[in-house]
């Protein structure tokens, strides 16, 4: 089967499952309902990432069975199973927080062994001495914030899919040239899977992809990067990149809040693109200009794999993109307004 059919297929079956899935999810009353700290209008349906969640681990299942897909993979991607099935229990059951902290932490933890990653990495990043079950400690925690970020970040319509597609697009570019085709054909299999997502949840979004989809992927994302870079040499700053739009907005946006003295884990609508929305631009504006973006964070990493030697200016460039937009944003809609007026 050719690439444009093996995709075209799975962005086929993921339209009409989550056509299928609205249908149920408005028949069972699963309705996101807007709210004071929402950014939609109408109840909208929610749950239907587990559409591109169970596709694809079936993905994965069918490529092994046809011995597409060493077993390896299964057993380094097995964590992400679990995390998924904790965020369709959270759309459906409701989760207590700390159930969620603890299956986050356990399935992150259960990579890092799987990967053999004891706290290594960290030790080899840093300038400094640290030791390894605190080295290990902050890989758990940047795989637990990251599942968190892009559940905080999936706010306004078609971004959370949109985001994930230039990730697994562009991180499948860098394994198939790293002679990883098995890991491009699931990196790019996923991409046409949101596809088909994505038009039900392209503005103004007919369903939501719910906790989920947003953990399963915030989960994927540094599964990705950690293999890519263990196995393949790819270097974690292309997928530094490559998410920095969700990580910078949602890491400032923590950092202001706290310092700001607000309980920061409750829900809210401070986020940069949350406050264009509130600024007047309509979620289909919002998105198309984030795409953009991402068109430049995405050549960015290219250069930071294609040209190592220029990998802090690509990192140093990313940075200093984004810190000018989010001051732009910062002048049009202050995240505080009475910090000015004082």
């Amino acid at each position: 089967m050719s690439w444009l059919a093996y995709t075209t297929l799975l962005f086929g079956l993921s339209c009409a499952a989550v056509g299928m899935f609205r249908a149920y999810a408005i028949d069972k009353g699963m309705l996101d309902e807007p709210g004071p700290r929402s950014s939609h209008i109408a109840p909208t349906p929610r749950g239907a990432g587990v559409i591109f969640f169970v596709g694809w681990v079936i993905l994965l299942g069918v490529l092994h069975y046809y011995n597409m897909l060493h077993q390896h993979w299964l057993w380094l991607f097995s964590p992400a199973l679990f995390v998924g099935l904790a965020g369709f229990w959270e759309d459906h059951k409701g989760l207590p927080a700390s159930a969620r902290f603890f299956i986050q932490c356990l399935c992150s933890a259960g990579s890092l062994f799987l990967l053999n990653e004891g706290g290594y990495l960290i030790q080899e990043t840093l300038p400094f001495f640290v030791p390894l079950p605190v080295a290990f400690g902050l890989l758990v925690f940047v795989m637990v914030w990251m599942v968190n970020l892009y559940n905080f970040m999936d706010g306004s319509d078609g971004m959370a899919a949109m985001q994930g597609m230039v990730i697994f697009a562009m991180g499948g570019l860098f394994l198939f040239q790293a002679q990883a085709p098995e890991l491009a054909m699931i990196a790019w299999g996923l991409v046409a899977l949101l596809a088909g997502f994505l038009v039900w949840n392209w503005p103004v979004a007919q369903v939501f992809m719910g906790d989920c989809g947003s953990y399963f992927l915030g989960f994927l994302v540094t599964l990705f990067a950690l293999i890519s870079y263990k196995y393949f040499q790819i270097p974690l700053v292309a997928w530094i990149i490559l998410t920095s739009l969700f990580w910078f907005d949602a890491t400032i946006t923590l950092i202001r809040r706290m310092l700001a003295g607000q309980k920061w884990y409750e829900a809210h609508r401070t986020h940069a693109y949350q406050r264009m929305l509130q600024h007047g631009w309509s979620h289909r504006k919002v998105l198309l200009s984030a795409t953009l973006v991402n068109v430049v964070l995405s050549s960015l990493a290219w250069i930071s794999v294609n040209e190592p030697r220029l990998q802090v200016f690509a990192l140093a460039g990313a940075v200093i993109f984004l810190i000018c937009l989010y001051l732009m944003v910062e002048a049009a809609k202050p995240m505080f307004k009475h910090f000015y007026q004082t």
